[in-house]
């Protein structure tokens, strides 16, 4: 673990910054403008100065909860943090932060139900050799800090399975909250684990024992959703509810690349989320999860754990976790794009049945299948350390052998959210003796997002252009791109330098001939 922190506190500056952060920043600040209002106006008048925030109320992305985004901006407040690269490399940095604590709680969360320091290990290790939840971890406020809460929610939720009590409650209850208040789709936590419970109990015939305290957990984790997030306040119910509907059905019109065609985000079909987990899933973890399900499945229906074992309700608790959001977004017929961030909280649950699996293969009594089965899962991970030291800090378009990397820039999304930029503008910046430089952006990103990874005396040397012809420098990072397919600008530019990944070019810099 402390192998890991070093590691990300030296490499979390190395990330650009991606198109969501700008507005995840502002999310912060609307919120800390609306509590400065109600507790302390003259001093919210003092930090405010002369910046443009918007009244919580008028406020689009209100709906969505701002556990990490008002803490970061208070620090930043604080700190006094004036460059904006500085403010997002805070902001990477907790997010970081947030991940490696979610790690640790993984870790307790897998010794509890294998009472095994080797497993637990393997497991962790599992997490974080992700090459796609690694990459996000840095940057993606939204759904890596919604994983990390739901990870540390769902080890209390095991905690109070196992021993119901009002302590467990309470923790387990302070925890969804939080969860709830990082994305609405966190409230299948309770849900879930008041199931498994409510299960546990009719079979132990404990339902009248434990009901109150079940109940309980309802009402904390109401009043807990409310104080962490100040746009309840006013209004809790009516304003969850508005809230729960806009994030059901996020009223955003955008498109996928799938498969070569381009799908808008409210169309798409039942097998989007099943096909971006099974080609950005290491192949040894899918089939490891596919073994473990099966294994699980088999002991809760032959009852080989019986009903006194707290394992068979563990498991039924992350069947619940993986299998219950992929079906509430085909009922909700959600809007999902950028692949499959949206429900990367169910990432671990899967990581869950691949220890499952190898629980089983390290128990087995043949002494060359273990071997056999330790070989492999060993070389695999130096293998997919290797792909992500190799290709960082890029890991977040990492695909499997399932699928062809060969022309996937033409089949789907890379990087939909422009991290590479950073890379980019900096051999830009390294090579060009221009005071100012002219830049045109081919792809559907919005660039001035993208040059706040770079600080402010850089930042000034880029001149936005409207023209092609009059840049200096076109840059693509491919996403729903429609010019750089024209080869009409070719004549007078020609490549300067390609980001590749598994020889695809995943950003491209064209420069002007002279």
């Amino acid at each position: 673990f402390l192998s890991f922190f070093l590691l990300g506190s030296i490499i979390f500056k190395d990330y650009g910054v991606s198109s969501d952060e700008y507005s995840s920043r502002i999310k912060g600040f609307v919120t800390l403008n609306y509590l400065g209002e109600k507790i302390s106006p003259d001093l919210n008048k003092k930090y405010k100065k002369d910046k443009n925030i918007p009244d919580i109320e008028n406020y689009k992305q209100k709906i969505y909860g701002v556990v990490f985004e008002a803490p970061a901006s208070f620090l930043e407040i604080i700190f006094d943090i004036q460059d904006k690269k500085n403010q997002f490399l805070l902001r990477h940095y907790l997010s970081f932060i947030i991940f490696f604590i979610g790690t640790i709680y993984f870790f307790k969360l897998l010794l509890i139900r294998f009472n095994s320091f080797k497993l637990s290990i393997l497991g962790t290790s599992f997490l974080i050799l992700s090459p796609r939840i690694f990459a996000n971890s840095f940057y993606n406020n939204k759904d890596l800090v919604f994983l990390s809460f739901f990870i540390i929610a769902s080890f209390y939720a095991i905690k109070f399975i196992k021993e119901q009590n009002l302590k467990n409650s309470l923790k387990f209850s302070i925890f969804s909250a939080l969860t709830i208040d990082i994305r609405i789709l966190g409230i299948l936590l309770p849900f879930v684990t008041l199931s498994i419970s409510f299960i546990k109990n009719f079979f132990q015939k404990k339902l009248k024992e434990k009901l109150n305290l079940n109940i309980s957990i309802i009402f904390f984790v109401v009043i807990f959703t409310i104080i962490f997030w100040p746009y309840l306040w006013e209004a809790p119910f009516k304003n969850f509810i508005f809230a729960f509907k806009g994030m059901a059905n996020f009223n955003i019109d955008t498109y996928n690349l799938f498969f070569g065609d381009y799908i808008n985000g409210k169309n798409v079909k039942w097998f989007y989320i099943p096909t971006w987990i099974t080609i950005t899933t290491p192949i040894i973890y899918l089939l490891l999860f596919l073994i473990g399900l099966i294994i699980s499945l088999k002991q809760i229906f032959n009852n080989k754990y019986n009903y006194k074992n707290d394992n068979i309700f563990i498991d039924l608790f992350f069947i619940g976790c993986f299998f219950s959001p992929l079906i509430a977004v085909i009922i909700f017929n959600s809007t999902l794009y950028n692949g499959w961030r949206q429900l990367y909280f169910i990432y671990p649950s899967l990581i869950y049945f691949s220890i499952i699996a190898s629980n089983y293969f390290f128990n087995l009594k043949n002494k060359k299948l273990f071997q056999t089965f330790f070989l492999i899962i060993f070389l695999n991970l130096i293998s997919i350390s290797f792909w992500m030291f190799k290709n960082h800090p890029h890991q977040y378009v990492f695909f499997n052998n399932f699928i062809s990397t060969k022309n996937i820039h033409k089949k789907f999304d890379l990087d939909y959210w422009g991290l590479s930029y950073k890379q980019n503008f900096e051999i830009i910046l390294k090579n060009e003796k221009k005071d100012k430089i002219k830049i045109y952006n081919l792809s559907h990103n919005n660039i001035w997002n993208h040059l706040f990874s770079l600080k402010q005396k850089s930042r000034d040397r880029f001149v936005l252009v409207n023209n092609i012809f009059d840049a200096d420098y076109l840059i693509t990072n491919f996403f729903l791109d429609t010019e750089y397919s024209k080869i009409d600008f070719l004549g007078q530019y020609e490549v300067f330098n390609e980001i590749l990944v598994d020889n695809n070019s995943i950003n491209t810099v064209y420069k002007k001939i002279n």
